[in-house]
């Protein structure tokens, strides 16, 4: 069995083992050392990357034997080996993770709100609370209390306890595991069973920072977070986007939101007047449109084709005609792709899903709808085939 050298050690990057076994995982290589620092995806917490010799570790998986399976990309190693962890990624996971106990714990005291369940992706952490609401004083609170933690640079210790000890401990949550259980301690403020990798003083996280908020399934709240590195990235990003928008509107930070709000309420007051202004003139193109119908015994038909129109559009101006007596309608669009509009007026006795099967019989596209108002499209290489077809079913119906 492989030495799991990373729970008590988080600092070791750079070692050396020896390969005891190669197997396939998923169709990848994956080796098996007889120790190891990488750690394996586990707890919320992503795995470490690296190399053994000069193959990539692309993943560590810890199989339900204990197994440590090395997944690797490259040239497959054999004996003794050379292993570096890819430092950047393992240190912001350790500042991700021990940010994320600082966190929950002051949810705890603060809000009395209890972490469910935690993730610590690549990009975000994120914790899940049995919290209903949260607000950004509320969530202020929380950080200052956090962060006061982090800056007061207070030691992180790791205690190997077994259950008959675990009592002796304030423990945030229960361990699901039994035996020996492996308690991580955020000196006087947090104590939490966990098998992460973790700094060894609150300091060297840097800052917690919580990102967004929402409400999920079975009456949580998700809190996204970052940590340390994470936090520096994601305020770069966003102090580069403020100034952006900033010298745009020509505004100071603080008035970008209600800026922001007046050109959305100007936009949409804008957009609908155009969208009233469009509909005017629809309602004019389908009074020409019903004037110039072709005349088939009582029926007044109308047949158009277009090259750039909307299959919104379309739809406003087959309502419109419908408005008309005896009308009955076919309207087609090149715009993405070959899009139809059929319909009829409310006093003509013809199924157009009727007619619409036929012609789906023998184009082989697809489409849907009413007796009185249906919809169907295909590639823009068969429109003119689509049209023609389309037509003629219909004119026969007329006639």
């Amino acid at each position: 069995m492989t030495q799991k050298l990373y729970y008590n050690d988080s600092y070791t990057t750079q070692f050396k083992s020896k390969v005891i076994d190669v197997k396939k995982y998923n169709g990848k290589t994956a080796l098996i050392l007889d120790k190891t620092y990488f750690y394996p995806t586990s707890g919320g917490q992503e795995h470490d990357t690296g190399f053994i010799n000069s193959a990539r570790v692309v993943d560590v998986i810890e199989l339900d034997n204990g197994e440590i399976l090395h997944v690797i990309d490259g040239d497959v190693p054999s004996g003794d080996v050379e292993c570096k962890i890819d430092w950047d990624r393992r240190f912001s996971n350790m500042q991700q993770h021990t940010g994320q106990h600082i966190l929950s714990r002051a949810f705890e005291i603060l809000l009395n709100a209890e972490t469910i369940s935690s993730r610590l992706g690549d990009d975000i952490g994120t914790i899940d609370l049995d919290i209903e609401t949260l607000s950004y004083d509320k969530v202020h609170e929380v950080e200052n209390l956090a962060n006061q933690i982090i800056w007061e640079n207070r030691d992180v210790k790791i205690h190997y306890v077994d259950d008959t000890e675990i009592s002796k401990f304030p423990l945030r949550k229960q361990p699901k595991v039994s035996g020996t259980i492996r308690i991580v301690e955020v000196r006087d403020f947090d104590f939490s069973p966990c098998g992460g990798t973790h700094v060894s003083r609150t300091g060297e996280i840097g800052l917690v920072k919580v990102k967004r908020w929402e409400r999920v399934k079975g009456g949580l709240t998700r809190v996204d977070f970052v940590c340390g590195v994470r936090a520096l990235r994601d305020y770069q990003v966003k102090n580069k986007v403020s100034n952006e928008l900033v010298s745009l509107l020509s505004v100071r930070d603080f008035e970008l939101s209600e800026q922001v709000s007046k050109l959305l309420d100007a936009q949409r007051e804008k957009q609908r007047l155009i969208n009233f202004l469009t509909e005017k003139l629809i309602e004019f193109e389908a009074e020409k449109l019903f004037q110039n119908a072709e005349k088939t015994g009582d029926l007044n038909f109308i047949n158009v084709s277009f090259e750039n129109r909307s299959i919104e559009e379309l739809k406003v101006l087959a309502r419109k005609l419908i408005q008309y007596p005896k009308v009955i309608t076919i309207l087609g669009s090149k715009s993405n792709g070959a899009n139809f509009i059929m319909a009829r007026s409310s006093d003509v006795e013809i199924d157009l899903k009727a007619v619409l099967n036929e012609i789906l019989n023998l184009t082989g596209v697809r489409g849907g709808g009413k007796s009185d108002f249906v919809q169907f499209g295909g590639a823009v290489e068969k429109f003119e085939e689509m049209f023609k077809i389309s037509v003629d079913k219909l004119k026969t119906k007329v006639s």
